[in-house]
């Protein structure tokens, strides 16, 4: 009885695998210029991170619905991330040259890790959530800074790896996708799909 549980649970692995393949040529099909697939408990959490929004203030805090306070805590985001088994970095690397539109890059990052979310819930992991690099920019200006109103776009918005604590530099170096910073010839942008 024990073998055939074995079995069972070694082919459903397999098939979890292939579709983690498949998310991950996505990814890469999309644009992202580096994608790794980790363990979860990869992912390092650090209090200080999310202390970081608020020392110095960014220009963010309370004024975007994806950015803190308007998030769940640290503390309840470690309990989350914990519940999940792998993760799958992302990167989408930009040359530092000016440009009239120098988030361009991150919105790319979000729309992949939209993309990559979706799939990984179309086959399968139910639970998948996506978290982008820096705050969100989907509008030039966020409803919260305004009216306090409803997120325009609500299936599309994700708070950022930072913003819920994760250590983005560990995170990726520990994954053996390491990030110059400060940038000085390019700027890599990182998200993160929990599957």
């Amino acid at each position: 009885m024990r073998e055939k549980k074995a079995v069972k649970r070694a082919e459903r692995l397999g098939i979890s695998e292939r579709k983690i393949d498949r998310i991950v040529d996505l990814l890469k099909k999309e644009g992202a210029a580096k994608v790794k697939v980790i363990p979860a408990r990869d992912i390092v959490i650090d209090e200080r991170v999310r202390f970081k929004c608020q020392v110095p203030l960014c220009d963010s805090y309370g004024r975007n619905l994806m950015c803190p306070p308007n998030l769940p805590t640290v503390a309840e985001f470690r309990k989350v991330a914990a519940r999940y088994e792998k993760a799958t970095l992302a990167q989408v690397i930009s040359p530092l040259i000016p440009s009239d539109d120098p988030f361009a890059p991150a919105r790319k990052l979000h729309d992949i890790i939209n993309i990559g979310e979706r799939e990984a819930f179309l086959l399968g992991f139910t639970f998948a959530a996506g978290l982008i690099g820096g705050c969100c920019r989907l509008c030039k200006t966020c409803v919260a800074a305004k009216s306090g109103g409803s997120c325009r776009y609500p299936f599309k918005a994700r708070p950022s790896m930072e913003a819920m604590g994760i250590d983005v530099l560990s995170t990726a170096g520990r994954a053996g996708m390491p990030i110059e910073f400060p940038a000085v010839n390019s700027v890599t942008w990182t998200g993160l799909i929990l599957l």
